[in-house]
């Protein structure tokens, strides 16, 4: 996290945002408003706060689970996806908050003699490097599996279907569904493989076999974990132990929920 700052703390909440942001002077007049202190009377454990956007959420949303304390985030960035709307908590009323339990996934691999662990909150994407021909990969779940070809396949949870999900034009999954999806990308062997959802309850299987002039990067929720040239690997992909604990303030239930639909042309308006 080499631009996450944590900026602020205050009783049992602790903030986070990125150094990076064009919004640090709206950031500090939103903590000196006085939300802290109806935040601190509304939330009563310890708690993790991001003020930004999506991407910063994720990062924290890791920290929260291996902390297991709960997330809230407000957006100071564009689309904000997984947090509030500024204005929800500018109005400093009394505030009251449900929990959401978000599913995560845990990776293991083993790479020659080593063992590397983790997690991803939104999405595992094994893709072919650069100008690599393209990859073979071994894929199993629970009774299926297949020998797969191709530029690469990509393991999306729930929250990370609105993301590269959405924009390969595949399916939007309700957040705290117990499913995942796996997607092909580029051309593909066998040909009748597509995207598909399946529960998150069994165990993923892949294998890297590197048996061809070839390189392949793991990226977990868009950033690079492992870059193997010729080198042999495997996976399991199971779901973690722990969910992420996600705050949602309940006046802006409604809105949170309907962000799903919204995704998909769609409104939670009754007719």
């Amino acid at each position: 996290m080499s631009h996450t700052i944590q900026i602020d703390t205050f009783k049992h909440l602790t903030f986070f945002s990125d150094a990076r942001t064009s919004q640090k002077d709206a950031i500090e007049q939103f903590l000196k408003s006085g939300v802290e202190e109806c935040l601190a009377d509304a939330l009563h454990t310890p708690t993790y706060i991001v003020l930004w956007g999506d991407g910063l959420f994720v990062e924290i949303a890791k920290k929260a689970h291996h902390d297991q304390i709960p997330i809230l985030g407000v957006n100071f960035g564009t689309k904000g996806f997984l947090l509030h709307d500024r204005a929800v908590f500018e109005r400093k009323t009394v505030f009251s908050f449900s929990e959401r339990a978000y599913p995560i996934l845990h990776i293991l691999c083993e790479i020659g003699e080593e063992r590397i662990e983790w997690y991803a909150f939104n999405e595992v994407f094994l893709v072919r490097s650069g100008d690599a021909q393209a990859i073979d990969l071994f894929f199993a779940h629970e009774e299926k599996y297949f020998n797969y070809r191709g530029d690469g396949i990509m393991i999306s949870t729930p929250t990370g279907s609105t993301g590269w999900s959405r924009s390969y034009g595949w399916v939007i999954l309700p957040h705290e569904a117990n499913l995942n999806v796996i997607m092909p990308v580029g051309g593909i062997t066998p040909d009748t493989f597509s995207a598909t959802v399946f529960p998150d309850s069994g165990t993923i299987h892949i294998q890297y076999k590197a048996d061809r002039e070839n390189s392949i990067d793991l990226l977990i929720d868009n950033t690079r974990m492992l870059h193997a040239e010729n080198r042999p690997f495997f996976l399991t992909i199971t779901r973690a132990s722990e969910n992420v604990t996600l705050l949602i303030e309940d006046s802006y239930t409604s809105k949170w929920d309907g962000k799903i639909y919204e995704e998909q042309g769609m409104s939670l308006e009754k007719i």
